[in-house]
Order: structure tokens, then sequence, then C-alpha cells
């Protein structure tokens, strides 16, 4: 049977997102306002049995489906040793994602989403960093692209620091208000 697939970063343990974290989401991030507050589709008043389908469908789900599809991995992001907080602790996740966008030369999704205990720490850039690395090499990608809500600064910058570029407005998830960025593969090292 082979190993399951992990990567580490100073602070972060990255395992793949499987049904056992969806709880510990759910808890921590789906049921948080502040955390959703870019998701459109959960700005909508919805009961807990609605919003619960709705994140196993839009995460869970599409999580699963890139592995099964493409091989893409979502990672759960849980505490490495120099990060103070309880070994397992869910921080969130980060990960490749089959594209929303119908424009398949952007190359697949990077996306990530923290619990708000651990917004403002450079976790979601140490992520990123570490999940984009693994993706040039794991896919043989030639490019990435995120998408932001034009509001959402903090994770405008999160995206430069990881080397994405600004490339143009673009409707998607439900939004007009959104920005294209993407990134090029790294040239191969010698």
């Amino acid at each position: 049977m082979p190993q399951e697939p992990w990567l580490a970063s100073p602070r972060l343990h990255l395992r793949p997102f499987g049904e056992g974290d969806f709880e510990a989401f759910y808890t921590s991030c789906v049921c948080d306002p502040a955390v959703m507050a870019f998701y459109h589709a959960y700005r909508q008043v919805l009961s807990d049995e609605e919003r619960r389908l709705h994140a196993r469908r839009d995460f869970l789900e599409h999580f699963a489906h890139g592995r099964s599809a493409r091989g893409y991995v979502c990672w759960a992001l849980t505490p490495g040793p120099a990060l103070p907080a309880p070994v397992g602790t869910f921080l969130g996740w980060c990960g490749v994602l089959t594209p929303a966008l119908e424009e398949r030369h952007w190359g697949p999704e990077l996306a990530y989403m923290l619990a708000r205990p651990w917004h403002g720490l450079g976790l979601a850039t140490e992520a990123g960093a570490a999940v984009m690395a693994d993706a040039w090499q794991r896919y043989g990608l030639s490019r990435l692209h995120a998408v932001v809500d034009t509001p959402n600064l903090a994770s405008r910058r999160v995206l430069e620091r990881l080397g994405l570029c600004l490339h143009s407005p673009v409707e998607v998830y439900g939004s007009a208000d959104m920005l294209l960025y993407t990134a090029t593969a790294p040239p191969p090292v010698p």
C-alpha cells in the first residue's frame, strides 16, 4: 500500500485533507462569518444542515474530485514543531484545486483557508509556498492561478508574496469583483 504524501514547512505539517478533517474544518472555518466573509454562497442565511451540505459539496467533494480526476492534493494544515499549538490542531487547508475558470490555460487553482486564530501570522504564505513548490514538481505544471475578491487585501498580499502576479479582473464564484493572479513555473534546477 503506498504511503500517503505529506509536506512540511518550518511551522506546519501538511497532509491530504480527508473526511476526518471535515468536522474540524466546518466548525473552525465554515461556521465563522469572518473566515467565510468572501465566500459569496455563504453570505445568505443558511440553516446548519444547508451550510453543512454546501460545505461538503464545495470543499470536501471538490477536493476529492480533484484528487481522483487529476491527482491534485488539498492539504490539511496542522502545527509543526515551531508553532506553539497542540499537536494535530486543525489550522486550515491549502492546495491545488480543479479550477472554476473555464480558461484551462491558466492551469489549476491555488487556494487556501485558515481558521481565524491563525490569521495574520504568515501561515497562509508559508503553506502556499510549500504547496506551490510541491505542485511544480508533482504535477509538472507550467502555470498556476488564484482568484481573490478585490477587497480581500490580506489574501491579495499573500498571493503577491508567493510570487503570483495580478493579471486581470475576472468573474467567477458568483462575483464580478474578483481578481485573477497567475504564476509561471520556475525554470528547472540543473
